[in-house]
């Protein structure tokens, strides 16, 4: 009975065995492990192919719907749709008007090769602006109104005042916000080339008759102008 007794005795686990039992066990969590990142390669690869496609990343530049206008004598660009009014309109003269609803909104006006009288010439504000390559316009800023170059107790009536270096013809108690381009060191009368070096005189006026006026629509003007 004794030797039974100690034949069937738990003994320790020799150091062998533990090592298989942890190796097991490591093996065990190394398949858990692997299987787990399958699963989720898997389950991503899926939710990848069902989203729409993309296409290559490109750089997209927003426009804000600029449009261009032509004529045989010019183009220009600006956002927005510009009108030009057959019936004001003439050979030698262009008036465009941009609406909202049914009232006009702003007014431009491109006379080629005609100077207006004084009543549709006087403004103001000036755009000063430099001849480049004798077809377009290298622009500055608006400046004004013209009214504050008036001394105290002097006559303000309307006569050529000179800004930033440009000659303009001033109106100094008009409520409207109006610009004229005028030429450094010269003024409105803009002495551009057409096709083949054909030269031709351009004189430009604006305005803005909303509630909040600004520079914003004559400047892309100016700056995308060119003789044609």
């Amino acid at each position: 009975m004794a030797d039974l007794y100690i034949y069937r005795k738990l003994v320790r686990r020799h150091w062998y065995g533990k090592f298989r039992l942890r190796s097991r066990f490591v093996i065990l969590l190394v398949l858990a492990l692997v299987a787990a990142a399958v699963f989720i390669a898997v389950d991503l690869a899926g939710n990848e192919t069902s989203k729409p496609q993309t296409s290559v990343t490109k750089n997209v530049q927003i426009s804000g719907n600029i449009n261009t206008f032509q004529t045989d004598y010019f183009s220009f660009k600006d956002t927005g749709k510009w009108v030009l009014s057959q019936q004001e309109s003439t050979t030698t003269k262009f008036v465009y008007f941009k609406f909202r609803g049914v009232q006009p909104q702003h007014q431009l006006v491109i006379y080629v090769n005609e100077e207006p009288i004084p009543l549709y010439l006087a403004s103001s504000r000036v755009l000063p602006v430099r001849i480049v390559n004798n077809n377009a316009l290298d622009i500055t800023n608006v400046y004004g109104p013209c009214g504050s170059l008036y001394k105290p107790g002097e006559l303000r009536q309307v006569k050529v005042v000179t800004i930033e270096g440009a000659n303009m013809l001033c109106d100094p108690d008009t409520p409207q916000y109006s610009v004229t381009l005028a030429e450094v060191n010269g003024d409105w009368q803009l002495a551009l080339q057409r096709r083949g070096g054909t030269p031709a005189t351009y004189v430009i006026t604006y305005r803005d008759q909303t509630l909040n006026p600004g520079p914003e629509a004559i400047l892309r003007i100016a700056e995308s102008f060119k003789s044609l």
